[in-house]
């Protein structure tokens, strides 16, 4: 295994476990609303606003997972004996449509028209404070262009792994 799969699978553990603790986050948060808003007849304001992000995070991360393990949506699959020059075609094609997908999402993140970073997704999301956690909102939507970098890392892997599985 070379040290780009490696890394890929150290990110990909750590991925898993913000993912799982993500969703026990939001599951407590979820009860903690529904017990005091029906217990107490007194909801908590910031309850619903972190349950949100919190599934935010655990979606994004579960994604990365999902790509790595292959159980992300597929158009379509080639049979395990395909020749390998369809193998190499069909891992071109993912590869192009990932990378096709996610480099916008990136530039987008730390940048905006003409390279402007202050036009940049997370640059204006750090001028914002989310109303019931004064959470810095550039903290909750920096999982955006993260998830994008970890399932590059994961593409890059495979592809150096010459895995040409789908």
């Amino acid at each position: 295994m070379n040290r780009l799969n490696q890394a890929s699978a150290a990110v990909d553990r750590a991925c898993l476990l913000v993912a799982k603790l993500a969703l026990g986050g939001m599951f407590l948060t979820v009860l903690l609303q529904i017990w005091a808003r029906y217990g107490f007849d007194y909801p908590f304001s910031w309850t619903e606003e972190l349950a949100r992000y919190l599934m935010v995070w655990a979606g994004l991360l579960g994604a990365t997972c999902a790509f790595r393990r292959r159980l992300d949506p597929t158009i379509t699959t080639l049979p395990a004996n395909a020749r390998q020059w369809q193998q190499r075609i069909g891992l071109t094609m993912l590869f192009l449509t990932v990378v096709i997908f996610l480099v916008p999402i990136l530039y987008h993140s730390f940048f905006g028209p003409g390279l402007n970073v202050e036009r940049g997704f997370l640059w204006r999301s750090s001028n914002r404070i989310s109303p019931g956690l004064g959470l810095n909102m550039a903290l909750v939507g920096s999982i955006v262009p993260l998830s994008a970098a970890i399932i590059l890392l994961h593409l890059m892997a495979r592809i150096l792994a010459r895995d040409n599985r789908l």
